[in-house]
């Protein structure tokens, strides 16, 4: 909560800064509604990879599967309002586009909100790699997780065997 914050208000105030610099130029630049939807190709490949684990749960019991289950569920909301939050902050911005390169006053009160979403947006990417790196990282362990059971179902297999000399 405080990382948005504290993003809304460091773009706001820069946005603000910029406009206070240079007044004669008082129009929003198309490619802030481009920078907020870059957090959303990253919030498709996390919602991906959550359901490729959700396939990929070898090696874990009922319970297990069930938490699995659980977890999986809570961040694939999370992410799918993240990624309503870029697309209706960046069609406001395009909104806001249109109406303020007519309007001045509009321009006053846009200009610092849109620095605040985009600063959302953009701080939001930290978020999103370190959950991909926490899921790329169960993955991992699940896998070497059932390659050590395999290992040690086949050591038993082999030390219950009698020796033949």
């Amino acid at each position: 909560m405080f990382v948005v914050l504290g993003s809304a208000g460091f773009g706001a105030l820069a946005a603000s800064f910029v406009m206070q610099v240079s007044p004669s130029v008082l129009s929003v630049p198309w490619y802030i509604v481009t920078a907020m939807l870059i957090p959303m190709g990253m919030a498709v490949t996390f919602w991906l990879k959550l359901n490729d684990l959700q396939a990929d749960c070898d090696g874990l019991n009922r319970e297990e599967r069930r938490r699995l289950g659980y977890i999986v569920e809570e961040k694939l909301r999370q992410v799918q309002v993240g990624m309503a939050f870029y697309i209706v902050s960046a069609l406001f911005a395009l909104f806001l586009i249109m109406i303020g390169n007519n309007s001045p006053a509009v321009l006053s009160w846009a200009i610092p909100t849109l620095g605040g979403l985009l600063a959302i947006s953009l701080s939001s990417i930290g978020f999103l790699l370190a959950q991909l790196r926490e899921v790329s990282q169960f993955l991992v362990t699940l896998k070497d997780r059932l390659r050590a059971r395999k290992s040690k179902a086949k050591l038993k297999k082999r030390l219950g065997k009698p020796r033949v000399n």
